[in-house]
């Protein structure tokens, strides 16, 4: 009677994690954009041109940008201008604008986030007054003058 528990505990063990396996799987497939999660992005945050990453809860940790590059903002994407003023986030989930920076201007890099898709930079103005900072999807930064 010992190992007949035994055998159906770990029967059971095995279908738990098989359904939590299955249920990882369909979450890391969805489409990719952040629809379908318990957040919601203001209605006057623009779709972007580029693949979002497909479940922000596996997104990275952010860090601190250790390098010693200048950067620039750029709203054009594949040669095509996206945004003049490039929008700021209040994080990857890029819920909320918390700021706008003109295509072209110098900007200091804080924070890195790597992420599956899609990696995030922390930004802050340079020059400007007030000064805007917030988080900008990687293909909107540039280590070339531009």
């Amino acid at each position: 009677m010992k190992h007949f528990k035994w055998i159906i505990f770990i029967y059971i063990s095995f279908l738990v994690a098989l359904s939590l396996s299955a249920w990882f799987l369909a979450q890391s497939t969805e489409a990719q954009s952040h629809e379908g999660y318990m957040f919601e992005r203001d209605a006057d945050i623009p779709d972007l041109p580029f693949i979002d990453n497909p479940n922000p809860l596996f997104c990275g940790i952010p860090e601190v940008w250790k390098e010693d590059k200048t950067s620039w903002i750029n709203g054009s994407y594949q040669g095509e201008l996206i945004q003049e003023e490039v929008l700021l986030y209040d994080s990857h989930f890029c819920e909320i604008i918390t700021g706008r920076i003109e295509s072209g201007l110098e900007i200091e890099i804080l924070l890195v986030q790597i992420n599956p898709s899609l990696n995030y930079y922390l930004v802050r103005s340079i020059g400007l007054e007030p000064i805007q900072e917030g988080w900008v999807p990687e293909p909107f930064v540039s280590f070339d003058k531009i």
